[in-house]
C-alpha cells in the first residue's frame, strides 16, 4: 500500500478552545467572545447565558441540551445551508452534558452494572462530536468547571468534563486550554475588574496553547484569542519557509 503524506495546515480558519475556572469567572460570556454567528449549547439552564445575550445580542443562537441527539442535530445544522455562515459551536458546561447523557443512557432503575458500560458509551459521543466538529471550519469551545484531582500525589485543578479519563483526553483533543480567573478592579490605578485566562502550567493548573502566540496570561476574548492564534501560526509558517530556502 502506497503511503500518502499530508502537509500539516500551518495557517488553521478554524480553533477548538477550552475554558474552565470556578462558578462566576466570565466562562461562559468569555466563550461566546468567539467569532459569530454562535450556537450555544446550553446544559446549564436560561440564567447562565443571559449576561451573554446582553452582550452580544443576536451573534448567539442557543438551544437547550436534550440530549445525544442534540448534539446530531448541532452537527447536522452547521453542515446544512441553514447553519453554514455558524462561524463557532459552545458546549456549556461539559460536565453537564456528560451527566445528562449517562442520565440518558443508565436512567433510574437500571442495573448497576448497565452503569459502567454506559459511561464508557457517554465517553464515545463526547470524544465523537468533538473530533468531527475538529473536521470542520468552525470553531468549537467547550466551557467547564474545574476539579482538584490527585495526579501521583500532586493536586491538580483540570476541567471537569465527567468521567475519570475524559478531562486529560479532551485537553488533549484541544488546542488551547485555559484557566479562568478574575483580576480585581483597582480604585487607586484607576483600572476595571478584567477576566482572564491562563494559558499555561503553572500553581497546578492544566493549560496549553499550540500556537505558542498567546502568551501566558490574555484578557479573554476568543476572537482575539483566535486571530493572534493564527497569525502566530502563519508566522511560523513564514519561518519554516524562510529556513527551507
Amino acid at each position: 500500500m502506497a503511503l500518502t503524506f499530508i502537509e500539516p495546515d500551518l495557517q488553521p480558519d478554524s480553533w477548538n478552545a477550552l475554558l474552565y475556572g470556578p462558578g462566576g469567572n466570565g466562562k461562559t460570556v468569555g466563550a461566546c467572545s468567539a467569532p459569530g454567528p454562535l450556537v450555544l449549547v446550553n446544559a446549564d439552564g436560561p440564567d447562565a447565558s443571559r449576561k451573554s445575550h446582553a452582550i452580544y445580542g443576536d451573534k448567539i443562537r442557543e438551544l437547550p441540551f436534550e440530549g445525544a441527539e442534540t448534539l446530531r442535530e448541532v452537527y447536522l445544522y452547521v453542515t446544512s445551508d441553514d447553519g453554514k455562515d455558524v462561524r463557532t459551536v459552545v458546549l456549556d458546561p461539559l460536565g453537564e452534558i456528560y451527566q445528562k447523557l449517562f442520565e440518558e443512557l443508565h436512567p433510574p432503575g437500571s442495573p448497576r452494572k448497565s452503569g459502567l458500560a454506559a459511561h464508557g458509551d457517554v465517553q464515545t459521543i463526547i470524544e465523537r462530536f468533538i473530533r468531527s466538529m475538529r473536521d470542520l471550519s468552525v470553531n468549537l469551545v467547550l466551557v467547564c468547571h474545574e476539579e482538584v484531582a490527585d495526579l501521583e500525589g500532586e493536586a491538580v485543578r483540570r476541567p471537569m468534563t465527567g468521567g475519570k479519563k475524559l478531562p486529560e483526553k479532551v485537553i488533549g483533543m484541544v488546542s488551547i486550554v485555559a484557566y479562568c480567573g478574575v483580576v480585581p478592579a483597582d480604585a487607586e490605578k484607576g483600572t476595571p475588574r478584567r477576566w482572564v485566562g491562563q494559558l499555561i502550567e503553572a500553581g497546578g493548573r492544566r493549560a496549553k496553547d499550540r500556537s505558542e502566540g498567546l502568551g501566558d496570561f490574555r484578557d479573554i476574548d476568543l476572537t482575539e484569542w483566535f486571530a493572534t492564534a493564527s497569525a502566530a501560526m502563519a508566522a511560523t509558517n513564514g519561518t519554516k519557509e524562510k529556513t527551507d530556502k
